[in-house]
C-alpha cells in the first residue's frame, strides 16, 4: 500500500497546539456524519486491499516452502540438461502479481472516493465560515485584526481541507493494516510475533520523543513565519510612510532578524522530522536481527520470509503515526480556531414578525436612556437622550473619541446598546429587520471603499438593478460624470481593488454617487468632503443640500464649516450630548461648540486638556 504523501503545511501562525484535543477532534469527526455512508464504502475498499496486502506474504511462504520440497530446477534425463518448470513457475509469479496488482489498485481507488467527500467536506465549511462572518456583530471585527480573520477564513480552512484526505486514508488503512497484519503474525508464528512485540515499546519511545520535539520546532517556525508574513504586509501596505520617513534600513534589519530566526527555526524543526524515520528503522533493523536469530533456530526458511514481510508491514502504521502527527496536530489546532469563530455570539434574530421593508420609514430617531460600552469597564454612553424629527439635518461635532461614529452605528444595530431604547418612527429598532433598517440609510463615509470592477457596478452596488440612466444621474448629482466621462471607457473603467487607479477625491465622489443612487430615506455623511478640493466641496454641498431635503440627515463633521447652515449641532464630549443649537446659537453661548470653533478658525487653542483636538 502506498504510504500518504505531505507537504509542510502553511498558515498555522498561532504558536499553540490544540487546546481541547479530544473536544475539537470529536466535532470534526461529528462533522462528517452526513458522509458515514461513504466512509463506511470506503473502509470496506480499504479492507480488501489490506486482504490483498496480507495474502501474499502468505503465498510467498507457500512458494517457498514448497519449493524446498519440489525445487523448480530439476535435471531432465532426456535431455541431460537442467530444466525449469515454467507453468508452474508463471502462474504463481502470475498470482503474486494478481496481489499486489489488486492491493494498489484498491489503495488508489479508496483515496479517489475521499477526494469527493473531502471537497465536499471544504465546500460546506467555507460556505458556513462566510455565512458566519455575516451574521457577526461588528464588535467582533473590533476585537480581531483583518490578517488573523483573513488567515482563519482562508489558511486554516485551506489546512484542515488539503490535509482531510490523506489523515482519513492513512488513519483507516493504518487501522486495518496493524489489526489485520498482528493476526496474520500470530497465525504464521507465534514465538516470532513476541520478539517482535517486544521491540514495539523501543520504536513507540522513539516515535513519541521525536514527534513532540519536532512538534515544538514546527510551531515556533510557524510563529515566526506569522511574524514575518505580518512584518511584510505592514511594510508593503504602509511602504510610502518607511520611504517618508527613511526607515527603510530598520525594516531591513528587522526583516533580517526575523528571517534568520525563521531560518533556525526551519533548519531545527526539518532535523527532527527527517530523523525520525532513521531512527525508527534503525529500532526495527535491531528487531529484524532478533527475529533472524530466533527464527533460524525454530523456523523454516519459508516462514522466516513470509514473517520478515508480515513485519515490514506491522511497523508501516507506526510510520506513518509518525509521519502525520505533526499535521493531525497542526488540523486539529486550525479546526479549534475555525470552531472558535464558529461559537461566536451572532446578531440577534429579529422577531418573526419584524418588519421587512423600508417603505413606510419616515426618519424619526429617538434615543431613550441609552447605555453603551464597548468595554464593561469603560462606559461611553450612560444616560443619553436625543429625539430629531423627520427630514432634520442634525450635525454631530466633537473631539475624537466623544461618540459621534458610535451615535450612528447604534442606529443601524451594529452594535447592541446595553440599556434603554433606540425609537425609529416610534417602534424599537428591534422591531425591523437588518435588512429594512439598513437599506433605510445611506452612508458616505471618511475612508472611501470600492471594490475591483467597473466604475458602473461600484455606483450601483446598492442597488443592483439600476440602469445605466441612473447611475449617470446619480454621478452627475455627485459631480462625478465628467471625471468619468474622461476615463478610458468611462463608466466601463475597471477599477483596481480600493480603486487605487484613481485619486482619493475621486473615488469620494464615487461613494456619493452610489449614496445619492439609493434614494435612502436616512442619511448619513461622515466628513463625506474631505477628500475633495474646496471648489469641488462647494459644489458638493449643494448637490448634498438638495438630496438631504426631506430627508433626515446626520453629518459628522470636523470642518465646522460645512454644517453652519445645519438646523442642529449636537456638541458631544465624553460620550454625552453637552450642548444643542444651530451655530449662531452655539456660538452665543460661549462654550465647547464656541471653543472648538475659535481654535479653528481663529486660532485661539483654549480647549480642555482631555478634549483638544485638531481640526
Amino acid at each position: 500500500m502506498a504510504g500518504p504523501r505531505y507537504g509542510r503545511m502553511g498558515g498555522l501562525t498561532e504558536n499553540e497546539k490544540p487546546k481541547n484535543f479530544k473536544g475539537t477532534l470529536r466535532r470534526l469527526v461529528g462533522d462528517f456524519k452526513p458522509y458515514q455512508a461513504a466512509l463506511i464504502f470506503v473502509a470496506i475498499i480499504i479492507t480488501i486491499s489490506v486482504v490483498f496486502t496480507l495474502l501474499s506474504p502468505l503465498y510467498i511462504r507457500d512458494i517457498l516452502n514448497d519449493i524446498i520440497a519440489n525445487p523448480a530446477i530439476f535435471f531432465d534425463e532426456v535431455n541431460g540438461l537442467l530444466a525449469l518448470r515454467w507453468p508452474d513457475i508463471l502462474i504463481r509469479f502470475g498470482i503474486i502479481v494478481g496481489f499486489y496488482f489488486f492491493s494498489h489498485f484498491f489503495t488508489w481507488l479508496s483515496e479517489f472516493l475521499l477526494i469527493p467527500i473531502s471537497n465536499r467536506y471544504s465546500y460546506k465549511i467555507r460556505q458556513s465560515f462566510q455565512a458566519k462572518m455575516d451574521r457577526l456583530p461588528l464588535a467582533f471585527f473590533d476585537r480581531q485584526t483583518y490578517g488573523e480573520i483573513l488567515s482563519k477564513g482562508t489558511n486554516d480552512v485551506d489546512s484542515v481541507s488539503r490535509s482531510l484526505q490523506g489523515i482519513l486514508s492513512s488513519v483507516l488503512s493504518s487501522l486495518f493494516m496493524f489489526v489485520g497484519t498482528l493476526i496474520m503474525m500470530f497465525v504464521t508464528s507465534w514465538q516470532l510475533t513476541l520478539v517482535a512485540l517486544a521491540i514495539l515499546p523501543i520504536s513507540l519511545f522513539v516515535t513519541i520523543f521525536i514527534a513532540k520535539n519536532s512538534q515544538k520546532r514546527f510551531k515556533a517556525y510557524y510563529a515566526k513565519l506569522g511574524m514575518l508574513n505580518g512584518l511584510i504586509e505592514e511594510n508593503y501596505s504602509g511602504y510610502r510612510i518607511v520611504k517618508l520617513f527613511n526607515k527603510e534600513k530598520e525594516t531591513i534589519e528587522k526583516f533580517t532578524n526575523i528571517n534568520n530566526e525563521l531560518a533556525k527555526a526551519d533548519r531545527m524543526s526539518q532535523f527532527f522530522s527527517g530523523i525520525i524515520f532513521p531512527a525508527i528503522n534503525f529500532v526495527n533493523n535491531l528487531g529484524f536481527v532478533g527475529i533472524a536469530v530466533v527464527g533460524g533456530l525454530i523456523d523454516n526458511i519459508g516462514n522466516m520470509v513470509a514473517f520478515f514481510i508480515l513485519v515490514s508491514l506491522f511497523q508501516r502504521p507506526f510510520q506513518m503515526l509518525g509521519q502525520i502527527s505533526n499535521i493531525i496536530q497542526s488540523s486539529i489546532a486550525a479546526a479549534e480556531r475555525i470552531y472558535k469563530i464558529m461559537d461566536e455570539p451572532e446578531l440577534p434574530e429579529p422577531s418573526k414578525d419584524a418588519i421587512q421593508t423600508n417603505e413606510k420609514i419616515k426618519g424619526k430617531i429617538e434615543f431613550k436612556e441609552v447605555a453603551f460600552a464597548y468595554k464593561p469597564e469603560q462606559p461611553l454612553f450612560t444616560n443619553l437622550n436625543l429625539q430629531v424629527n423627520q427630514g432634520d439635518t442634525i450635525a454631530i461635532v466633537g473631539p475624537t473619541g466623544a461618540g459621534k461614529t458610535t451615535l450612528v452605528n447604534l442606529m443601524m444595530r451594529f452594535y447592541e446598546i446595553q440599556q434603554g431604547s433606540i425609537l425609529l418612527d416610534g417602534k424599537n429598532l428591534k422591531e425591523y429587520s437588518y435588512p429594512a433598517l439598513r437599506t433605510a440609510f445611506g452612508m458616505v463615509l471618511q475612508d472611501t471603499w470600492l471594490f475591483k470592477g467597473t466604475i458602473r457596478d461600484n455606483i450601483r452596488y446598492g442597488k443592483q438593478n439600476a440602469t445605466n440612466e441612473e447611475v449617470e444621474k446619480a454621478a452627475k448629482a455627485a459631480l462625478a460624470h465628467f471625471f468619468i466621462s474622461t476615463l478610458p471607457g468611462g463608466y466601463d473603467f475597471m477599477l483596481n481593488e480600493d480603486g487605487t487607479n484613481i485619486s482619493q477625491g475621486q473615488r469620494q465622489l464615487l461613494t456619493i454617487a452610489r449614496a445619492i443612487l439609493i434614494q435612502p430615506k436616512m442619511l448619513i455623511l461622515d466628513e463625506a468632503t474631505s477628500s475633495v478640493d474646496t471648489r469641488t466641496e462647494a459644489s458638493i454641498q449643494s448637490a448634498m443640500t438638495s438630496l438631504m431635503k426631506g430627508r433626515t440627515s446626520f453629518v459628522i463633521a470636523h470642518r465646522l464649516s460645512t454644517i453652519k447652515s445645519a438646523k442642529l449641532i449636537l456638541v458631544m464630549k465624553n460620550g454625552a450630548i453637552v450642548e444643542t443649537g444651530n451655530h449662531e446659537t452655539l456660538l452665543k453661548q460661549k462654550g465647547f461648540y464656541a471653543e472648538l470653533y475659535n481654535a479653528q478658525f481663529t486660532g485661539n487653542n483654549q480647549i480642555d486638556s482631555q478634549s483638544e483636538e485638531k481640526f
